[in-house]
């Protein structure tokens, strides 16, 4: 009798092994799926944000040129030199009124374009700091021949 006692006991483990190996291998392949599907979905609103962001970005590089010509921008378009990145305009206030002598020329404006709820990068509010504490300088560099 022990003996085939063990023989049920290890034909019941056995059979339990084999279910639990096959219950583990389902809820494998059920979470992968639904990992597979989150990507699936995430990927999708990446996607879509990327090409919003995108959009918005070009639109907004597009409408920095624009700028200059609207009728509350406070300088002579002539005056204005479009830079993008990382400042969008540099501004020589007064130029083109005497382009051969500069004498008109009042300032020199570095000029960030924003619109909505958008702030300066970091690198933006580094060049400003620099502009405010009058760390800018002119230098001459000569190509010898």
């Amino acid at each position: 009798m022990p003996e085939f006692f063990w023989i049920i006991v290890s034909f019941a483990l056995f059979a339990v092994a084999i279910y639990l190996f096959f219950k583990n291998q389902e809820l494998k392949m059920k979470f992968e799926k639904e990992v597979e599907d989150f990507i699936e979905v995430r990927e999708q609103e990446i996607r879509e944000d990327a090409i919003t962001r995108s959009a918005r970005t070009l639109s907004g590089k597009t409408l920095e040129k624009f700028v200059p010509f609207l009728e509350n921008f406070p300088y002579d378009p002539h005056d204005v030199r479009w830079l993008g990145d990382p400042v969008d305009l540099v501004v020589f206030d007064g130029y083109s009124k005497n382009k051969e002598s500069g004498d008109d020329i009042k300032q020199i404006v570095f000029c960030e374009v924003k619109s909505g709820e958008s702030k300066l990068s970091e690198i933006q509010k580094r060049l400003k700091s620099l502009v405010e504490q009058k760390k800018v300088k002119w230098e001459e560099f000569k190509v010898e021949k």
